[in-house]
């Protein structure tokens, strides 16, 4: 008999835990993609898509319902369907064959397909509204609880917003048209609105201090004056010629031009 060979160890494998790291971004990248995140089955397409779609879809029949009407409810085969909306559906003819012609014709043939005018266009726009991604009865669905949620909300809309302040009469809370409800003053026009504070007022030892400054700049002795520019003349060479007055400006500006210039005394 062979021997046996000797089995050689096995190898410990260990599972790895996939960790997913939070982005910087939360709103790009792979990991902060906020669908991912969610729990339970993901929606194949947004509900504001499907409620857009049976909106627009409702318009456009009961634009053109009257005239589409008998020859739609009298097609037997989706080429039918095509050429009554070929034919009596324009301009919005494209927007509805061929592409969902044999879905139109299954509609009609629906045990729950309405009997009124109105009714058919709202269930035929509805249904219409998540094809391909969707079956009839879930896009139905989805825009009788999107009609559900808009009936909830209050019709009542708001006339007036106001904020709570802080008067320098004393009076704290909600302003009555942005005034002071137990003064009446009024905002200021200024860049504080927009921060929500109100100026700084300084204190009494501010303004002490300042007023104090002030004082002793006005006490410091005030230097002589010098010589006034109206005494100072120019000569033709550039030469600034001042005086005590402008009389003797006048004299060393001419003893200048004797010296410097060489001209003569007239």
């Amino acid at each position: 008999m062979k021997p046996k060979k000797p089995r050689s160890p096995k190898k410990s494998t260990k599972k790895r835990v996939h960790t997913r790291q939070k982005a910087v971004d939360t709103f790009s990248g792979e990991s902060g993609n906020l669908t991912e995140n969610r729990r339970g089955r993901h929606r194949i397409l947004p509900w504001d898509t499907v409620t857009g779609r049976a909106s627009n879809y409702e318009y456009q029949l009961g634009e053109i319902w009257g005239r589409l009407q008998a020859p739609l409810l009298a097609a037997q085969t989706a080429h039918q369907i095509t050429a009554a909306f070929q034919e009596f559906g324009q301009p919005y003819a494209g927007d509805f064959v061929p592409r969902l012609s044999s879905d139109i014709l299954s509609l009609l043939s629906d045990h729950d397909f309405p009997q009124r005018a109105i009714p058919r266009i709202r269930f035929l726009a509805r249904s219409l509204a998540g094809r391909p991604n969707l079956r009839f009865r879930s896009s139905r669905d989805i825009c009788e609880k999107a009609d559900a949620q808009e009936k909830r909300k209050s019709p009542h809309r708001i006339l007036r917003r106001e904020f709570y302040i802080e008067c320098s009469c004393g009076y704290r809370g909600p302003a009555l048209d942005n005034n002071c409800r137990k003064c009446g003053a009024e905002p200021q026009l200024s860049i504080d609105l927009w921060t929500g504070q109100a100026p700084r007022v300084p204190s009494n030892e501010e303004l002490k201090k300042a007023h104090k400054s002030i004082q002793q700049e006005t006490n410091q002795p005030i230097a002589a004056p010098t010589v006034s520019n109206s005494n100072s003349l120019r000569c033709e060479c550039g030469a600034t010629i001042g005086a005590a007055s402008r009389d003797e400006a006048l004299e060393a500006l001419a003893e200048h031009k004797r010296l410097v210039h060489g001209e003569k005394q007239k």
